[in-house]
């Protein structure tokens, strides 16, 4: 899992990361956890599975929050006593409960899932031009869709970088996962895309 801190307060993003990397180390998760800034967001929102938004850009949330959504990747507005926290810990239990939850609204209702086990088509795998061309779709799509091969950990479908690190050859398999009303939709046109060679 991929969390992206923006505090948008000097150096408090840099010391979120490093202590919510530590929790997460210490509780035995696997996650990285880089900092960034409001200005680099469109970018570093398409690496990242969860944002912390700190207090400071609240005044932000609403468009960072539509931002996030499309590539598929949850938004957490951090309160503004957690600074204090030096361990982390109630920084990734904040995490864990927006993981959990519906983040459009925050009640505790799992959002419903849609899955497709779709066999990959190009005679080159998902290597960066149809990886490109699938992450776009994605995008387009406007809701939060993930992607994983065999027993990896899904990624965020929306980003290309994911996509690429799946490692997936011709003739594997891999499942989409996606929430929303239209995901039965999305992902028959994503699986068209996904058995199509685009290496012809």
């Amino acid at each position: 899992m991929r969390i992206l801190v923006v505090c948008g307060a000097g150096a408090s993003s840099t010391f979120v990361a490093q202590r919510v990397r530590h929790a997460a180390h210490a509780r035995g998760t696997d996650i990285s956890a880089v900092a960034g800034t409001e200005q680099s967001l469109p970018i570093d929102l398409d690496a990242a599975d969860v944002v912390l938004v700190g207090p400071h850009l609240e005044h932000s949330l609403e468009g960072i929050r539509r931002d996030a959504a499309v590539r598929g990747v949850v938004t957490v507005l951090l309160p503004p006593d957690i600074f204090g926290d030096r361990d982390g810990t109630r920084t990734l239990a904040l995490i864990d409960a927006a993981l959990a939850t519906d983040p459009s609204d925050g009640k505790d209702t799992p959002m419903p899932e849609v899955s497709r086990t779709i066999r990959i088509g190009s005679s080159n795998g998902l290597h960066a031009r149809p990886a490109k061309l699938f992450a776009q779709a994605v995008k387009d799509a406007g809701i939060p869709i993930t992607i994983s091969k065999g027993a990896s950990a899904p990624v965020n479908a929306a980003s290309i970088l994911g996509v690429i690190s799946l490692g997936a050859e011709k003739g594997d398999y891999v499942t989409l996962t996606a929430d929303g009303d239209a995901a039965d939709s999305v992902l028959d046109t994503l699986a068209e895309l996904l058995t199509t060679d685009h290496d012809e």
